[in-house]
């Protein structure tokens, strides 16, 4: 990206442009940490959400297992179909957890990744281009 330079006749204008520049590169900088500190917390919610869900199925099936015991007096049956209840709705609780992030929003969020590097690389190049100029300039 090629700038108008000779916009800029004094080093105060290049001062004052760069430091604009370094403000909005800040700026994007910090959107930039942010996602990626979004990303890491989904993939830890994500580990403990399976953690979870492993427990609840082992719970499942031994309720399962209890339930298909002969003999089970009426009351021991009545426990174990209300616990089995229960397991299965913490299990479809957490599936909905795991999956609460939808392939749109994570598309979204990788655009908006890509947008801020794009952002940050044009910054970048323009604070070269900036200094680069302010010494050539007349002190």
């Amino acid at each position: 990206m090629a700038l108008d330079l000779t916009l800029l006749t004094t080093r105060a204008e290049c001062d004052e442009v760069l430091q604009d520049l370094e403000a909005e590169l800040d700026t994007y900088q910090t959107r930039d940490s942010n996602l990626g500190y979004t990303d890491r917390q989904v993939v830890r919610s994500k580990a403990e959400t399976a953690v979870l869900l492993t427990g609840v199925e082992a719970e499942i099936g031994m309720y399962t297992t209890m339930l298909a015991t002969p003999g089970l007096s009426a009351r021991l049956l009545k426990q174990n179909q209300s616990k089995l209840r229960r397991a299965i709705d913490r299990r479809d609780n957490l599936k909905d957890q795991g999956g609460a992030r939808s392939g749109s929003a994570r598309i979204l969020a990788a655009i908006d990744a890509a947008q801020i590097d794009a952002q940050v690389a044009v910054l970048t190049d323009a604070q070269t281009q900036v200094t680069t100029h302010r010494a050539t300039l007349a002190a």
